[in-house]
């Protein structure tokens, strides 16, 4: 007979200890005092920029033209006062490379940067083939795994 009880308690128990951890943590109470990770690489600007870089004009609307450069520029953090390597990838609508005859997607290359200068994560537009309409991404991930990222709608500019 008790046994029956105590089985008849046992979910009610479950339940109510459930909703004291999770009302503890949801006031802050409870758990472990995790402060949040200052972030290993960070965003510093985005749009079209001019042959030696300096940014022209912020957005993410890419005209399909010789000549464009977009993307981002970033910065990493960590480590302090060394480097490191970030991965960049290019994941484009698909463009077909004629020395190829395929389809590409994506292209991806790692740098090697040195912590707190900036960097260029950018695509010009320098043959004809190259300037595919649609969504580009531009990603940098750095070694930890954090990264940065800005999709760049590529459209035909009106005549």
């Amino acid at each position: 007979m008790r046994v029956k009880r105590l089985f008849a308690f046992l979910p009610i128990v479950c339940l109510l200890l459930a909703g004291c951890s999770s009302t503890l943590n949801f006031f802050g109470f409870g758990g472990k005092d995790e402060k949040p990770q200052e972030p290993t690489i960070v965003l510093v600007d985005n749009g079209i920029y001019d042959a030696n870089g300096g940014l022209i004009l912020s957005t993410t609307a890419v005209p399909r033209k010789l000549g464009t450069t977009f993307g981002m520029r970033f910065r990493t953090l960590k480590p302090e006062g060394g480097s490191s390597k970030v991965r960049i990838i290019t994941a484009s609508p698909g463009i077909i490379d004629p020395a190829k005859n395929v389809v590409v997607f994506n292209t991806e290359s790692t740098v090697d940067v040195a912590t707190g200068k900036e960097y260029n994560c950018t695509f010009t537009f320098e043959k004809e083939w190259e300037m595919a309409s649609g969504d580009w991404t531009l990603t940098a991930v750095a070694e930890d795994g954090s990264s940065v990222k800005k999709t760049f709608q590529v459209y035909n500019p009106q005549p």
